[in-house]
């Protein structure tokens, strides 16, 4: 038997592999309910920016000893922002007005090189130095600067992004005009001659 019409897999490899799954997922129920408890609603996601919020002021009036907990507060709103933005992905494909009521923009991720030939700057990274923020990455070749942006909101919308500083070295950036207490998402890129390099992978830091 040859494939289908839209060119996808045979007829029957699909249904020899949905009654794989069928079988799998009804001799383990706990796989569906497994699913069920991971994905994101309304009430998770409410919960978790409140927790956020609230470890995020008592940090800031001193109680240093919930840096921890404020940390995988933060992780986990990132989690739950990250899962509704793939939900909206898969779904928009069905039905695109799901990720535009969301503001999402369409990207590459997978683009890592330029036309020119610049690469992402590779090992961003970001640590406090006093009470200021320095980033740090490796050089890349060809590049005549480094641009840094920043995000103050969701940084898998792209209109949230904006320019923040540029550099001519990239082992030492230091990272000014903050606004104490704020959550901020920064991202790198290598600038070439006639081109800019694709965007790191984005890092969080809360400015001191």
């Amino acid at each position: 038997m040859g494939k289908n019409r839209n060119g996808g897999e045979k007829d029957e490899e699909l249904v020899r592999e949905t009654g794989d799954l069928i079988t799998n997922l009804s001799n383990d129920p706990s796989i569906m309910e497994s699913i069920y408890t991971l994905l994101p609603n309304l009430e998770k996601i409410r919960s978790a920016h409140e927790r956020h919020r609230t470890l995020f002021h008592q940090v800031l009036d001193g109680a240093h000893d919930k840096e921890g907990e404020l940390e995988a507060a933060r992780n986990y709103v990132l989690l739950q922002m990250s899962l509704v933005h793939g939900i909206a992905n898969l779904t928009g494909k069905h039905d695109p007005t799901i990720p535009q009521k969301l503001g999402m923009v369409q990207q590459n991720s997978s683009k890592r090189v330029s036309v020119a030939g610049l690469l992402v700057p590779e090992n961003f990274r970001m640590a406090y130095e006093g009470r200021g923020i320095i980033a740090r990455a490796s050089a890349v070749k060809g590049a005549k600067s480094y641009e840094i942006w920043v995000c103050e909101s969701d940084p898998l919308v792209e209109s949230s992004w904006r320019h923040h500083t540029t550099s001519g070295r990239v082992h030492r950036i230091d990272i000014t005009g903050l606004t104490p207490g704020r959550l901020y998402y920064f991202r790198i890129r290598a600038v070439g001659a006639t081109d800019a390099g694709p965007w790191s992978n984005f890092i969080s830091m809360m400015a001191i």
